[in-house]
């Protein structure tokens, strides 16, 4: 224990070393430090002052410890160094490897998928249309992401990471490498080459399938489900996939009809909008009543941003509206 009984040793005591500890100490006093530290005797009551500020003050072994070597570089005997003086110093020393290694290895997490992957997002009110390493065309509708690798895309894998709603045109390979779609929702689309649409977002997903064959897997109460589409197949669930169903629709490509800024509403209701709204323009949709929440909306607007769709919607149903911070309120 670094004690009072211990601090009579000349200029240097245990106040000093303390401050010296925390980097407090002036140009002076570390002169005064360093030629102390040369006297053998003292070497012990150095390492006990500084073994209780480390239990005090784990936190700041690592700066510690280079301040420390190069105060006694050069300057302690090898011969007065005893077992317990080494045993500290190899622990110090094992202490600040792990620290640095828990370092590189939390940078390398919270990096590689910036160095593995790249993102591509698209904003409120925005589309994007991209074209994939294999040559495969995706268009992102507003506030979508899409990840993929960086390297050896369409060689070793064709797996793309999507959060929102895309249409995907994907080449055929010589190889049939498999394109794969994976979501958050933890819904998997298979494919060779085709055309379809994938939308999913929260616990609702739905897949429309234009042109080819493609596969899905989805869990259901636990139990790994598949499902094959053919041309104008509609796949819709929800609640996490607690109910999910597959219907076939005539025009499959006018549930892509966002790519040309429409939007296409067949017997939806207006809270549907609403989502739709929240979804695509970040807009907070408030209706008078239920009555006015639940009527049914039925056509296609085309609109270039929030302000031409909810302006056109309120024409469509006769009502009135006002917009204020991110919120649009729905009255008659």
């Amino acid at each position: 224990m670094c004690n009072s009984n211990l601090e009579n040793t000349g200029i240097v005591n245990k106040h000093i070393l303390l401050n010296h500890f925390v980097g407090k100490s002036e140009p002076l006093q570390k002169k005064v430090i360093e030629k102390w530290l040369e006297t053998p005797k003292n070497l012990n009551f150095y390492y006990e002052c500084y073994d209780e500020w480390l239990k005090e003050n784990y936190l700041f072994m690592p700066n510690e410890t280079e301040a420390f070597q190069k105060i006694i570089q050069g300057r302690v005997p090898k011969k007065e160094v005893t077992k317990n003086n080494f045993s500290l110093l190899l622990g110090v020393k094992m202490i600040a490897a792990v620290i640095f290694f828990v370092l590189l290895g939390t940078t390398y997490i919270l990096t590689k998928d910036f160095i593995f992957y790249k993102t591509i997002q698209t904003a409120f009110g925005e589309t994007k249309t991209i074209v994939l390493p294999d040559n495969s065309v995706v268009t992102l509708n507003a506030n979508t992401s899409i990840k993929f690798p960086r390297f050896g895309f369409g060689e070793n894998t064709r797996i793309v990471h999507l959060n929102g709603e895309a249409d995907f045109s994907v080449v055929h390979t010589k190889s049939n490498q498999q394109f794969i779609v994976k979501t958050d929702n933890k819904l998997n689309v298979l494919v060779l080459g085709t055309q379809f649409c994938v939308y999913a977002r929260g616990s609702q997903a739905n897949v429309v399938l234009r042109k080819g064959k493609v596969s899905l897997t989805y869990s259901q109460n636990q139990v790994v489900k598949n499902a094959v589409l053919k041309p104008g197949d509609f796949f819709t669930s929800n609640n996490e996939f607690k109910e999910a169903q597959i219907n076939h629709i005539p025009s499959p490509e006018r549930l892509s009809a966002w790519e040309n800024h429409e939007f296409v509403f067949d017997e939806l209701t207006f809270s549907d909008i609403g989502r739709i709204l929240k979804e695509n323009f970040g807009i907070e949709a408030k209706f008078q009543n239920d009555e006015l929440a639940n009527t049914q909306i039925s056509g296609t607007i085309k609109a270039y941003n929030s302000d031409e769709l909810i302006e056109a919607i309120a024409q469509l149903l006769e009502i009135n509206y006002k917009v204020e911070n991110k919120t649009v309120y729905f009255f008659e």
